[in-house]
């Protein structure tokens, strides 16, 4: 049952609103998760069901936690866009960020992580993190990589993640960091 009731929705009314994100995201593999919370199906305030107040629980909490990736300040978007038909609408949440340079742990991490299934942490600028990918729907990276030229350009990975939802989630969890 449809518990939500329509509601005024005002503008910043002199509140911040920047745009953009952080110069990071935090990432996990989906199956490295015991528990993954969910934002509560009914609420009694506006809002409420837009946010996941409940912890994500990690398998093994003594060698997983999100893991941090930075990402180049201002290369990174994060977008979502209604997808499918009349009666059965959804969202495809889309991603692209920057990562520098061409170090053994980038090549071996980009390698890798193409092939999982993802629930990433993304911060927006006043630091609320949006969560993309969910139990069952993880978001998926495709990394590309990029010389660049002697004369211009820049090199690195090009890091792109798509996911599909039923809405868009806050995170309001705790963030357990990996050791």
């Amino acid at each position: 049952m449809n518990t939500f009731i329509l509601n005024h929705l005002a503008g910043p009314q002199g509140d911040d609103n920047t745009p953009g994100l952080r110069g990071y995201v935090l990432i996990a593999r989906e199956d490295a998760l015991a528990t993954i919370a969910k934002a509560p199906a009914t609420g009694t305030k506006a809002g409420e069901t837009a946010v996941i107040v409940d912890d994500h629980v990690f398998k093994n909490p003594a060698t997983d936690g999100w893991a941090k990736v930075y990402l180049t300040l201002d290369s990174n978007q994060l977008k979502a866009a209604i997808v499918g038909e009349r009666d059965g609408r959804g969202l495809k949440i889309t991603f692209e960020g920057f990562h520098p340079g061409n170090k053994a742990e980038a090549l071996e991490f980009f390698r890798v992580v193409k092939n999982l299934g993802l629930i990433m942490l993304v911060p927006d600028a006043d630091g609320t993190y949006l969560q993309v990918g969910g139990e069952g729907l993880p978001v998926e990276l495709a990394p590309d990589y990029d010389s660049g030229k002697l004369s211009s350009g820049r090199r690195g990975w090009t890091v792109k993640g798509e996911a599909y939802a039923n809405g868009f989630y806050i995170y309001a969890g705790t963030v357990k960091m990996k050791p």
